[in-house]
């Protein structure tokens, strides 16, 4: 009797331990020339590697194209060296892969806005609220949900407990923790985040994380919040010890025609992760400000007066 309930002590031992999820935890980079939508160099999700290795040759330290970039090509410290996306081994064009032209689904009225909000931008400096969150060193895209790579600080530490996933963006700092009880209920529709509420469960070895209740993301949201019906679902695996999946879906019908998905891997990185100070250096935000009441004040009246 006693081995009986040795032996079925040892069993539930190594079944407990059989059943740990595997540690997603550690220092990791999504780095890479390949962005979120396809250039139009590409027509293909995958090319070949000497495709590849000639597409990064071309590319190797030269700033990205931004437009009305004032100075800031010469100025920021772009990751230019990288090289293009490989998931499974094979270099990707684009994060996106559905749809299959590699390019976010607008819906039409969300083209035109996004249009009309590009347009009104350039020329909107009354208040500081007019501005991109890029402008005003807010959250950014970078953290997530989904995470995708930009042109630096492309780095993340991920924390995992028995209850949480923590993930922290080199970006400005943003912080995501991802509750992982599959008890854990959402808070109400009214309160919103601006990375969203994001809780994760299990299934087998990849953590499927569920996050909705986002904040608008644009301070000119038209006719409500269009990140109210917002749902994305990531899928971290870990692929070895330097690699782990990463892969995610997006559902928002006020802005796609369709639900749109992307996929990359994310590499291992000795670190650190350094602080962005964006708000301590933005100079940028005050100057434009000035500068265009400065303008204002420069130019003639249009009643022919002077100001």
């Amino acid at each position: 009797m006693h081995r009986l309930i040795i032996a079925a002590a040892a069993l539930a031992s190594v079944t407990t331990a059989q059943a740990a999820p595997p540690d997603l935890g550690g220092l990791w980079t999504s780095g890479s020339l390949t962005p979120l939508e396809r250039p139009k160099d590409f027509k293909a999700l995958t090319i070949s590697e000497p495709e590849a290795r000639a597409y990064e040759a071309r590319r190797r330290n030269q700033p990205p194209p931004i437009e009305d970039d004032v100075g800031g090509a010469d100025s920021e410290w772009w990751e230019t060296d990288e090289p293009l996306q490989r998931v499974r081994g094979q270099p990707r064009t684009s994060l996106i892969v559905s749809p299959a032209d590699g390019k976010l689904p607008f819906t039409a009225a969300a083209a035109a806005r996004n249009k009309d909000r590009t347009a009104r931008r350039k020329l909107t400096t009354d208040n500081p609220e007019d501005r991109g969150r890029g402008d005003r060193c807010l959250p950014g895209a970078l953290a997530g949900p989904p995470m995708i790579n930009g042109v630096y600080n492309n780095n993340f530490r991920i924390v995992q407990t028995r209850d949480h996933l923590v993930i922290q963006a080199e970006y400005l700092g943003d912080v995501r923790i991802v509750r992982l009880d599959p008890r854990a209920r959402r808070g109400p529709p009214h309160v919103r985040r601006w990375l969203g509420e994001s809780i994760g469960h299990w299934e087998g070895d990849t953590l499927v994380i569920v996050t909705t209740n986002f904040t608008a993301t644009e301070v000119d949201a038209p006719d409500g919040d269009p990140a109210a019906d917002a749902v994305v679902i990531e899928r971290l695996t870990r692929l070895g010890p330097d690699r782990l999946g990463y892969a995610f879906t997006v559902r928002n019908p006020s802005l796609y025609v369709m639900p749109w998905q992307g996929e990359m891997e994310l590499r291992t990185t000795a670190g650190p992760l350094f602080e962005v100070a964006c708000h301590e250096g933005n100079y940028a935000l005050r100057s434009m400000l000035a500068g265009s009441r400065q303008a204002e004040a420069q130019a003639p009246a249009q009643d022919g007066s002077k100001p």
